[in-house]
């Protein structure tokens, strides 16, 4: 049965696959906010930045940025009904085509080594948590042991399930896995958190995560907070404008917002909950960076009774839900060569699948390629894309129909004063962190 199209919305609507439901869009939104970014960036940057002092300024970009950024980005898309590729140029963006080729080769790239990593998590919960993964800390990025032909194979599987899982559609493929994805990542990952707390010498862990260390703090710590967010809400101007264009007018756009962001956030915590008590309790380092992941957290898993099922578990969780993550980028894609050139999805998903391997190869051949692809494309190109799709929304696209796209169905009021935050407090905000975050960590080298 064809997916239902849903109703004209502002001047670009035109025939689009819809999501079946309100659940359903959380459901997708949130399993896109909810990866990688905060299981295997958040524990590390909090142990990196100070504890609780990174998460206060987190919280505070989220509800700052991070939701009026989800919102608008939905916004553009709905009123669209296009994803990236041509929502600027349809929003009346000069020299949209341009912006939009910068967000796509975002995409393409974040996606690349993500995709690698993420094959990392599938390789520790194939082998039930076993062996560690060796990093190479001076290149501040890490190499699976064992020979190439290992990372390569699951890095095959890897994209080829996110592939796979879009040949399906949007509803029966993204709305469905995404419907049986997030309940069973938080179940596991209860299971998990209360495991780690009855664990001897948890109490000290939680204390290391709850109790802020200011003297951690730099303008770094704003850099990173800032990247964390827009990188694990997935805003940046592509997977949730493409999500946006999949909305129907119905959806109430505010309260899937806070319900993405507070679905994100206790993600996030949860893993924290998850690494800091075990990792502690265990004599094992919290501020390992990336390692913490793939070389602490196998150590501790080693030492736990039943450490490899419930290491098996926590890398299965992991998985299942970053792969969400992992399609939505690939349906930026997909949607772009649909809009652009008129592609049929399995078309699209053939060149997705060859350009993604090929892409992946310098990540799993040169030891520093993630570190600095992680810096470029995750910590900066993406909140510069979150701009690009602000400014879209509201220089271009303007306020009154602006307002309308996010004031349609809204059980929430949406004050005028919230689209002049978002035209010049937002985009200056981020510009300015990411310029200060620079600028600190140039003249630190």
């Amino acid at each position: 049965m064809p997916e239902a199209q849903p109703p004209a919305a502002g001047s670009g609507a035109a025939a689009r696959p819809a999501f079946s439901s309100g659940y359903a869009a959380v459901c997708a939104t949130a399993g896109v906010a909810i990866g990688l970014g905060n299981i295997w960036r958040f524990p590390y940057m909090m142990g990196k930045y100070g504890g609780a002092a990174f998460l206060l300024v987190y919280l505070l970009i989220v509800v700052a940025f991070g939701v009026p950024i989800l919102m608008a980005e939905w916004a553009l898309g709905r009123h669209t009904r296009r994803g990236p590729w041509q929502a600027f140029e349809r929003a009346g963006m000069p020299a949209g085509r341009f912006f939009s080729a910068i967000v796509l080769i975002t995409v393409v790239m974040a996606a690349s080594y993500y995709g690698v990593v993420l094959a990392w998590v599938l390789y520790m919960a194939v082998t039930l948590g076993g062996r560690a993964i060796a990093f190479q800390e001076s290149a501040g990025s890490a190499a699976l042991s064992g020979e190439f032909a290992t990372n390569f194979m699951f890095v095959v599987m890897t994209v080829a399930l996110g592939c796979g899982s879009l040949l399906l559609g949007v509803r029966n493929g993204i709305e469905r896995i995404s419907k049986l994805a997030l309940p069973l990542f938080f179940g596991l990952f209860i299971v998990l958190i209360v495991r780690a707390l009855t664990l001897d010498g948890a109490m000290t862990g939680l204390r290391e995560l709850l109790v802020p260390r200011w003297r951690n703090f730099a303008p770094s710590t704003a850099l990173a907070a800032l990247g964390q967010a827009v990188f694990s809400l997935g805003v940046g101007g592509m997977f949730m404008v493409a999500y946006g264009s999949y909305m129907r007018s119905a959806e109430d756009i505010p309260r899937n917002a806070m319900a993405t962001a507070a679905a994100d956030v206790v993600a996030a915590l949860m893993a924290g909950l998850i690494v800091f008590p075990a990792a502690f309790a265990l004599n094992v380092p919290i501020d390992s960076g990336p390692a913490l992941l793939f070389s602490v957290m196998p150590e501790v898993f080693s030492k736990m009774p039943a450490g490899a099922w419930f290491g098996a578990a926590f890398f299965f969780s992991i998985f299942i839900v970053a792969l969400l993550s992992l399609t939505a980028a690939y349906e930026v894609i997909v949607a772009a060569l649909a809009d652009g050139l008129g592609w049929s999805r399995t078309r699209s998903l053939t060149i997705v699948f060859v350009s993604q391997i090929l892409l992946s190869l310098p990540a799993l051949l040169i030891g520093s390629y993630i570190g600095v692809s992680d810096l470029i494309w995750g910590s900066t190109m993406q909140p510069i894309g979150a701009v690009i799709a602000v400014v879209a929304l509201t220089w271009s696209l303007g306020r009154t129909r602006a307002l309308d796209e996010m004031r349609r169905n809204s059980v929430l009021p949406i004050p005028v004063w919230l689209f002049y935050w978002l035209k010049f407090v937002v985009p200056t905000g981020i510009l300015t962190t990411l310029g200060y975050g620079w600028f600190e960590k140039l003249t630190s080298q």
